[in-house]
């Protein structure tokens, strides 16, 4: 499945962590918009990864999309690429 992942993290340490390892796991869009491609088990990891890196510092959202979802995803500026990870 595709994920949409954003962050708010007001602490520069914390924020970078966590912008490191999800650049592992998938792209980067934005400075704190990332998009993943999991599994459903990796998911489970992934979230609660994020969950122990991010902790009560700041908010971490997840969005599950489908195929059609990101195909349709529209971009504005920026670089002329895709928003597609596949």
């Amino acid at each position: 499945m595709f994920y949409l992942v954003a962050y708010d993290i007001e602490d520069n340490r914390i924020r970078g962590r966590l912008a490191r390892y999800l650049e592992k796991k998938g792209r980067r869009l934005q400075k704190s918009v990332f998009t993943l491609n999991l599994e459903p088990h990796q998911l489970k990891a992934v979230t609660r990864d994020l969950g122990k890196l991010a902790g009560i510092h700041g908010d971490v959202a997840i969005f599950r999309l489908c195929r059609g979802c990101e195909g349709a995803a529209i971009r504005l500026g920026g670089e002329e690429r895709s928003y597609s990870i596949y």
